[in-house]
């Protein structure tokens, strides 16, 4: 089971959501539900928007989330997406775990904007609240402690059931805010690929990765102070050959940035 929100808090660049939408058309996830999410959204912050067809004829999209399951070869998928709650966490969450059953395993996808540059491979934090997977997998054991979004009151929840989870995150450059990232996407991807054993077959990802980069040089090159920026950051980047130096820097971001969420509330 994958499980992905948009929203502020966990999906920097649209990596997350952009990430399960694309895996429900590539494996064919054809039973679809909507879930009954009314009262769960403060339309202010999480808005309702207008979609229109090829005639121009206008419908409306609310938040809210939905369940798509199938199978990709002989495993059975399920992916949860859509928007992250607003209001009443704790039914929230006693509704999604309601999906999730005793046989699951669960991967939370999320997304960070972090002090990383652009023109390096994007590194993806993984963790788990589980001793023996995290041994099992090679990842990190998840010792944050402190506020917290709706995907960690998940990935802790799920561990209380007694259900093998993870947490995927990716970090993306902070100063590319307004844009969405396939390259982030794409080392998400992969990060799901190393650690659950099933293949993903994006072959799109990987030009609009090329793509979204160039586009990212040229509008760094437009501004010297970015270009400053970049070159300090790839700096500190190359200061360091061991590949879980740029994860222990995001799960430190990560860190600083839930804890400043907490403050700001």
């Amino acid at each position: 089971m994958f499980i992905a929100f948009e929203g502020q808090d966990a999906d920097a660049s649209e990596a997350a959501s952009s990430l399960v939408k694309d895996l429900i058309e590539s494996w064919g996830l054809n039973d679809s539900e909507i879930l009954d999410t009314d009262g769960f959204y403060e339309f202010r912050f999480s808005e309702p928007e207008i979609v229109r067809d090829e005639t121009g004829r206008a419908t409306i999209a609310w938040p809210g989330i939905e369940v798509h399951r199938g199978q990709r070869l002989s495993t059975p998928v399920t992916i949860i997406q859509g928007h992250e709650p607003g209001l009443k966490w704790r039914e929230f969450l006693s509704l999604i775990l309601s999906q999730i059953s005793s046989d699951d395993s669960v991967v939370l996808l999320g997304g960070l904007h972090a002090e990383v540059p652009h023109t390096r491979p994007l590194p993806v934090v993984a963790n788990t609240e589980n001793t023996a997977l995290a041994a099992d997998l090679n990842i990190d054991v998840n010792g944050y402690a402190g506020p917290i979004g709706i995907l960690g009151l998940l990935g802790v929840a799920c561990h209380r059931r007694g259900l093998q989870t993870i947490n995927l995150w990716v970090g993306v450059p902070d100063y590319l805010t307004d844009s969405p990232s396939p390259k982030a996407e794409l080392a998400l991807a992969s990060a799901v690929e190393k650690h659950t054993g099933l293949e993903i077959d994006i072959p799109i990802l990987e030009e609009e990765s090329r793509a979204w980069e160039l586009g990212a040089d040229e509008l760094v090159a437009l501004n010297p102070h970015l270009v400053e920026l970049l070159k300090g950051l790839e700096e500190l980047n190359d200061s360091t050959e061991l590949p879980e130096a740029s994860g222990d820097a995001i799960a430190a971001e990560f860190e600083r940035y839930l804890r400043k969420r907490g403050r700001d509330k």
